[in-house]
């Protein structure tokens, strides 16, 4: 989908005037400067500055104004703001608030008779009805912001007013008059010099002719269009015209250079917020997708995008996402969905080209251009006059007979001149309502054509006879592309033979469909072999069909058919059948509208019979393995027999694993409390600080909601961290003075030498690990390995921080015990150098809150 350049009129005011290279940080630094009705001034102005570059900031400075004006009696100066707050919604895609916004803002205006700013005011509510689609309301007010434009001869607004009814008319689907609308508003915006709006007009003018195939010349525009935004740094200017160049690329099937454009522009709406252009940009990706058959990513941005446009309510987006998502659902062979999509798309068309809203765009351009040619002819009246009063006066003073005969010639070939004037201007109005006509003729068959399709959808997605929802589409149909009998015929035996299985024919047309079953295709070799391909047979008249024909023509001729057009029916690349339009009284050349009605029928068709054939072959699968089931009852009847001997069998060998893993925890356990009982042997003190290290460690790990597994790793591991304390002399651990660097390497070692004891144990668990480590610390400095932050497990980091507490509440031989205020300092100085900050925040949580007590407290000599 294509970005159009709508040019949105927010009103410049205060002391500081707005310009492209106005520094908005200088504007920010004045705010502090000023109060009152000049800091609202400022406020507008960095609202207009930031409205391409950032909306949202836009809209915050928007909203600052607006409440301080809300508190003076400026009026002017309130319209302004609420203008350019609405202006902040409409960027940011908030249409029913902006709309909100500008109403407001207009009923100021209008009791103010503030014609400038009405127009503007006009034109931007213009363009909030057109991203709503209320296409009457749209034009209706672009029409008035035109005509108060020339009333203030403001060169700068006509041609943005032009610029606006140019993109209502392409949305409209009449580039010609699209077209006519640009060219106006460029050659007076290359007249002003006004960098900003050439760009915009030069885009609209590529989107024009990409819609008419001319590829070259739309790209040709768009690039002009980029290096005018480029120079000005307009940041939703250059992803439009970005967004617009991959649109070519596309067309083009330059899928990877699409591609990137996309995202090129899509990164930049981002940036700034614009909804409207993040929802396109996605539609236009997926749609990107869909060509290159990645259906995964296509749905992924199709739904994204559509998405965004819902909540923004941009309707025209919503139309496009749900053509696209049915067409996803197509090429996946979802057919169900791919109708509800199509069905969901069919209804918002329904709601945004309805045939009331189009007669009233017809009538409200044909006032407003009677309105102009009146305003013409009242315009020449009055020149009339003020010459025939100059010649009343000259008459008066100038009597010669000569001049009166001169003035009587200059007033002949003055009416002879407003004459012939008069007459080209009624010719010229009269071929416009010609044109209006016939557009508002077309747009009614337009809107017939989408109400048969979506009648015809709506049968085929819940049928209860088949061969009267056919029958009803192969009427509606046929009488609205004007034919005299539509038909359907479907192949059987292999394509070897095929029926008239329905038909539909006009007023006084004979029926022919008890005549043509079981035809015999090769009867019909030129149409089979056209239909095989997939190719339309479009014949104006029978008569000029080529000599190979002259069987199918002999067979068409005694059925009194003039012209044909057939589309052929395929399920999975097989023809199936073919569906039809004959004419019976006259030759008849078939228009792109006929065979577009007849496609998309025989899609609809295509799409249920092929449902019809799934669901018939499901049916007779069913039946199939109904009778499956019945001979296979016995055998699962045996099988489960079978089956509840080896379940009883399973049972009993779970049974015994069972037992046997008690027996195995148990004598895990003996094995731990047969270590304890060793280190009690030789020191008794080891024993009673590796159980409070352990009660401690299992308190810290509850609170940190570790998992029951880490919870039996931590209390075997406190239990046993100490274990090779039983390698170092008695003499070493409870020597009072110094170490020497013998023994502190001796005592140092203890963690390997418990490690070296513990491997060999099959605890199904971490703990010789957690045991290793306990000693570590987390910037490096521990031992044995030196390991520093996640290299430690968070078990041993908490084994590590309780053995730390009880040791400083234990008295060494070296000092007496200190109290739990400076156990609790010592891991606060330390934490996250030496300690786990999450394990000290445990720690200290416990003792603080918790209350947390050993089950001893008291003074406690011990060994090192």
């Amino acid at each position: 989908m294509k970005k159009i350049f709508l040019v949105f009129l927010l009103t410049f005011t205060g002391t500081i005037l707005f310009s492209i290279n106005t520094n908005i940080d200088s504007l920010e630094a004045e705010l502090d400067k000023h109060t009152g009705s000049e800091k609202i001034g400022i406020l507008n102005d960095l609202s207009v500055a930031l409205r391409d570059i950032s909306p949202q900031k836009s809209l915050e400075y928007g909203t600052l104004a607006f409440k301080l004006a809300e508190k003076s009696d400026d009026k002017k100066q309130l319209a302004t703001t609420l203008i350019n707050v609405g202006g902040g919604h409409f960027f940011l895609g908030n249409y029913e608030k902006a709309l909100d916004y500008h109403l407001q803002a207009l009923k100021i205006n209008l009791e103010m008779n503030d014609k400038p700013s009405l127009a503007n005011t006009y034109n931007n509510i213009g363009l909030i009805y057109q991203m709503l689609c209320k296409h009457d309301k749209a034009l209706s007010h672009f029409l008035i912001s035109l005509q108060i434009e020339r009333e203030l001869c403001n060169d700068n607004g006509i041609a943005k007013s032009l610029n606006n009814l140019g993109n209502f008319y392409y949305y409209m689907g009449n580039y010609n008059k699209a077209l006519e609308y640009y060219h106006q508003s460029l050659d007076i915006k290359e007249k002003i010099g006004n960098k900003k709006d050439i760009a915009n007009v030069l885009n609209n003018i590529g989107i024009i002719q990409a819609e008419r195939g001319n590829y070259n010349s739309s790209l040709e525009y768009y690039l002009k269009s980029l290096q005018i935004e480029k120079e000005l740094g307009n940041i939703n200017g250059i992803a439009t015209s970005l967004n617009n160049i991959g649109l070519i690329h596309a067309n083009l099937e330059d899928y990877n250079k699409a591609l990137e454009y996309f995202q090129r522009s899509l990164s930049l709406t981002m940036e700034i917020g614009d909804k409207c252009g993040i929802a396109n940009t996605f539609i236009n990706i997926g749609n990107l997708n869909l060509k290159q058959k990645k259906y995964n990513k296509a749905y992924a941005n199709l739904n994204q995008g559509l998405q965004i446009a819902k909540e923004i309510k941009a309707s025209g987006i919503i139309l496009n996402g749900y053509l696209l998502l049915s067409e996803y659902y197509s090429n996946i062979k979802n057919y169900k969905e791919a109708m509800a999509h199509y069905k969901l798309y069919i209804t918002e068309k329904d709601k945004i080209f309805n045939e009331d809203n189009n007669r009233q765009i017809v009538e409200l351009q044909t006032k407003y251009d009677l309105s102009e040619r009146e305003k013409e002819i009242v315009l020449l009246q009055k020149d009339n006059e003020i010459y025939k009063l100059g010649s009343e006066k000259r008459n008066l003073f100038i009597i010669l007979l000569i001049i009166s005969i001169i003035l009587t010639f200059a007033l002949a070939a003055f009416i002879y001149y407003r004459l012939k004037l008069k007459a080209n201007s009624n010719l010229i109005l009269k071929r416009e309502v010609l044109d209006r006509l016939t557009t508002e003729k077309k747009l009614k068959q337009m809107l017939k054509i989408e109400h048969v399709i979506s009648s015809i959808s709506s049968r085929f997605i819940k049928v209860e006879d088949i061969d009267l929802a056919i029958n009803d589409s192969l009427r509606d149909i046929g009488k609205i592309c004007e034919a005299g009998r539509s038909y359907l015929f479907l192949l059987k035996e292999n394509g070897e033979l095929m029926d008239n299985s329905h038909e539909w024919c006009d007023a006084g047309v004979s029926s022919m469909i008890a005549d043509l079953k079981n035809l015999s295709t090769k009867y019909f070799p030129w149409c089979m072999d056209k239909l095989n391909l997939g190719e339309i047979i479009n014949e104006s008249n029978i008569n000029d069909l080529p000599e190979e024909t002259r069987v199918e023509r002999k067979i068409l001729l005694s059925k009194d058919a003039k012209a044909i057009l057939i589309l052929p029916l395929r399920i999975n690349d097989s023809l199936t059948g073919f569906i039809g339009f004959e004419n019976i009284r006259e030759t008849k050349n078939w228009g792109k509208e006929d065979i577009s009605i007849l496609r998309l029928s025989a899609e609809i068709m295509t799409i249920y019979l092929e449902r019809k054939a799934m669901e018939d072959a499901l049916h007779k699968a069913y039946d199939m393995l109904e009778l499956r089931v019945k001979e296979r009852t016995l055998d699962l009847e045996k099988i489960n027999r079978e089956l509840q001997l080896e379940i009883a069998e399973r049972k009993r060998a779970e049974k015994q694993l069972n037992v046997s893993y008690n027996r195995l925890k148990k004598a895990m356990e003996e094995t731990v409390n047969a270590l304890i009982s060793a280190v009690e042997v030789r020191d008794p003190y080891t024993a009673g600080h590796q159980l409070r290290v352990a009660n401690l460690s299992l308190a810290i790990a509850k609170e940190m909601n570790l998992s029951k597994k880490q919870l039996d790793s931590i209390r075997i591991a406190a239990i046993l961290h100490d274990i090779g304390k039983i390698y170092i002399p008695y003499e070493v651990l409870c020597k009072p003075d110094k170490l020497t660097k013998s023994e502190y390497i001796m005592i140092k070692n203890h963690p390997l030498a418990a490690y070296d004891i513990l491997k060999t144990i099959e605890f199904q668990l971490p703990v010789a690990k957690i045991v290793y480590q306990h000693h570590e610390k987390m910037d490096g400095s521990g031992y044995p390995q030196g390991l520093t932050g996640n290299e430690i497990m968070m078990e041993a980091r908490i084994v590590n921080v309780a053995d730390v507490v009880d040791a400083m509440l234990s008295s060494r031989p070296y000092r007496p015990a200190l109290d739990i205020k400076e156990a609790l300092k010592e891991l606060s100085v330390n934490e996250g150098k030496l300690y786990d900050s999450d394990v000290v925040k445990a720690c200290t949580y416990l003792f603080n809150e918790k209350a947390f007590q050993f089950e001893e407290i008291k003074v406690r000599k011990s060994p090192r």
